[in-house]
């Protein structure tokens, strides 16, 4: 994999970490509403299809080219070009930046068009870590262990149901790159979920990543991580 997509392919999975001091409620209307706006976005869009999704009518007044390529007129805060594959970043601020979506874009050297190839959404939260964390606290005497599906998850969490994310990211370079190209890279597919829990603990919290397993429809924890509930993470 390109030095650079690693790079930022690690950080947009990893950026977040969630804790918050006090209880929070379920998701609100508004960040229901963020949501479904962000799965409109689909994997493998051109940035032109993107631009319609987001804009509307007046889409075409947002769009450029740069070496042949369509791409949006606002600033890229990252882009970058290797042998292998380029790419292009845009952030999508929500209002008083209570969330942030991320959207990457990706084609082969040679292509003329860019697609959709990964997609995250975060929240922020009105606590001292300032971002959004479930509502559910590990029970006391039980632990998180690698490799639990959602239900395993749900069974040691008070309460029912794992509550609301702190970040949620969908990666599909399929699009742009063939299997054997993918291979190479070390790119693919999956969707990832960050969650962080209260525990016993009044200044711990639990950070817990969740990779989707496509063959029995469920999340799986693939790592989990203790962390102060003082530290600002957005």
């Amino acid at each position: 994999m390109p030095r650079g997509i690693w790079k930022y392919a690690v950080l947009m999975t990893l950026l977040t970490s969630t804790v918050i001091s006090s209880p929070v409620d379920a998701a609100t209307k508004q960040e229901k509403q963020v949501t479904t706006a962000f799965t409109k976005y689909k994997t493998g869009m051109t940035i032109a299809e993107f631009a319609k999704q987001r804009y509307g009518k007046t889409y075409k007044k947002h769009l450029t080219k740069k070496n042949g390529r369509t791409i949006l007129k606002e600033k890229s805060p990252k882009e970058e070009t290797s042998k292998d594959l380029d790419f292009t970043v845009y952030f999508v601020p929500g209002k008083e930046e209570k969330n942030y979506m991320t959207f990457l874009f990706a084609a082969k050297p040679k292509d003329k068009v860019y697609r959709l190839a990964l997609r995250s959404l975060e929240f922020s939260g009105e606590n001292p870590m300032g971002v959004r964390q479930s509502d559910k606290q590990l029970k006391g005497g039980k632990q998180v262990e690698y490799d639990m599906t959602e239900q395993q998850l749900d069974n040691v969490l008070t309460g029912k149901g794992l509550g609301d994310w702190m970040t949620w990211s969908t990666t599909d370079f399929s699009h742009s790159f063939s299997k054997q190209e993918l291979k190479k890279m070390g790119l693919g597919e999956g969707k990832t979920k960050i969650y962080i829990f209260r525990t016993n603990h009044p200044n711990k919290r639990l950070q817990v990543h969740m990779t989707f397993d496509s063959k029995k429809k469920t999340y799986r924890v693939d790592w989990m991580e203790n962390i102060s509930s003082t530290q600002e993470l957005y």
